[in-house]
């Protein structure tokens, strides 16, 4: 009777298996065949975190651009190579000897690759001004009042050329297009400061810049909109490029502004601390410098800044998608690896040697902002299942309905507060991957991802979170 009863128990769990998995397949050809994406393309995959068992999928051998959740790659390798206390380093430095309260030499900012120095955004770091101030007590504590000679900002530590393979030219100018160097600063970029006009379609003024760059120039024009209407402006610029041209539309309001990545990083550093020493009374002989190669001269190390801990960095990058950290740690991986501009080709045979499928994942850049990568929804489970157990890892992926880029999605749902996963958007292409726990509390890692879609992103992202609703029943 008992062993009945057991069979029957078994039948039936192993019926609502199958139904659910029905469900979910059923729900996945209707977004495959739904007119958004009656041009495009659907991949997902659905693997037990635990064994890498796939349980379902829809095209998951399918090369895809997954837009930001590339950083997925990125923060794992980073992880799994350098290791969760890894820290960037800055210093200070002087050549020459300082006699009678003068410096006579150059004053160094010796990069090592930091993306978060002076970051506004990242909580926890010295602001720019606070190094500054820093920086302006060592040489008042050595009696410095006047430096014979520049202040340099060095970005020798990675390769001059900072733009990956892939990157449109319509990103490059703006906040998001920042690339990494050898020496940062403020997250590389600066406010565009803008005056809308009184009446739409007017021209907005141009103010100027925060921090106050005053070599960058702007042509071209900026209109204002209707109150509501949002940022639609851009920045056309180019590295090592000061003239940018500027374009779009802006809300109209009492004041505005749009952010811009900077040109020259290392000349920005090196010029804002020479403004800042200045007003505070420290003259500077000659003008601000710059140099993509190592010194060679005697120097003598005044201070060092440390980044915060790899850990700390990767959180900022999954959580609020931060295309310039990942960029740094792309580069920051080739260097380890002996050749920046093989970094890509070395984080793919990383992850090969590892068991991952690695047809189809082309691997450019750290952020997903080159048009050239790929990935499929298949390798990235792989990964996933890899990196499971890596707690520093999950804990850095947006919550659904509570942090980064998840805070809207899944609210009031079982996915609330359970599926942890990496987003990624750009014209064209939403995709996201990550774990969750389903309704029987087994945990699941996923990849869904759509390419050419039509329509707005928030109707895509809807429709994946009633898949993913359904994946976890």
């Amino acid at each position: 009777m008992k062993a009945k009863i057991l069979v029957k128990l078994c039948l039936g769990v192993l019926y609502l298996q199958s139904l659910q998995a029905q469900n979910l397949s059923e729900a996945l050809n209707s977004l495959e065949n739904d007119s958004l994406l009656k041009q495009g393309f659907l991949a997902f995959c659905l693997m037990d975190a635990q064994t890498g068992k796939v349980l379902a999928e829809k095209n998951m051998h399918k090369k895809m651009n997954v837009a930001s959740c590339h950083k997925l790659w990125t923060t794992a390798t980073a992880l799994e190579v350098l290791g969760k206390d890894f820290r960037f380093q800055t210093q200070l430095a002087h050549s020459g000897k300082i006699e009678n309260g003068t410096l006579k030499g150059n004053l160094y900012i010796i990069g090592g690759g930091d993306i978060t120095l002076g970051s506004t955004d990242f909580k926890g770091v010295l602001s720019r001004e606070q190094i500054w101030e820093r920086w302006y007590k060592i040489l008042q504590n050595l009696k410095v009042q006047k430096i014979e000679g520049q202040v340099v900002g060095v970005g020798a530590y990675f390769e001059q050329n900072a733009i990956p393979e892939g990157w449109i030219k319509e990103d490059l100018g703006n906040y998001y297009g920042s690339a990494a160097y050898g020496l940062n600063i403020s997250d590389n970029e600066y406010k565009l400061l803008l005056k809308p006009a009184s009446k739409v379609g007017e021209k907005a003024q141009i103010l100027g810049t925060d921090p106050t760059l005053p070599f960058l120039k702007f042509k071209g024009e900026i209109l204002t909109a209707p109150k509501g209407t949002g940022d639609n402006a851009y920045i056309d610029g180019y590295p090592f490029h000061y003239e940018n041209f500027v374009r779009g539309t802006v809300p109209q309001e009492s004041s505005f502004f749009i952010k811009g990545a900077m040109p020259n990083p290392p000349y920005v550093t090196a010029f804002l601390l020479k403004d800042y020493l200045q007003k505070r009374g420290l003259s500077v002989s000659q003008e601000a410098s710059f140099s993509f190669e190592a010194i060679n001269e005697k120097l003598i190390i005044l201070d060092s800044i440390s980044s915060p801990t790899l850990a700390e960095i990767i959180r900022e990058i999954n959580l609020y998608s931060v295309n310039l950290y990942a960029e740094g740690l792309f580069r920051q991986l080739g260097k380890y690896w002996g050749k920046e501009s093989e970094a890509g080709a070395k984080i793919l045979e990383f992850w090969l040697k590892k068991g991952i499928e690695s047809k189809g994942l082309n691997f450019n850049d750290g952020s997903g902002l080159s048009r050239l990568n790929t990935s499929t929804a298949f390798a990235i489970c792989q990964m996933l299942v890899k990196m499971a157990q890596n707690e520093t890892f999950v804990k850095s992926l947006p919550v659904a309905g509570i942090s980064g880029t998840l805070t809207g999605f899944g609210k009031n749902t079982i996915l609330q507060g359970n599926l942890q996963a990496k987003t990624g958007s750009m014209r064209g292409v939403i995709a996201f991957a990550g774990y969750f726990t389903n309704s029987k509390g087994e945990k699941r890692c996923f990849a869904i991802i759509a390419n050419q879609y039509e329509g707005k992103y928030a109707t895509m992202r809807s429709k994946f979170e009633k898949i993913l609703l359904k994946a976890a029943e």
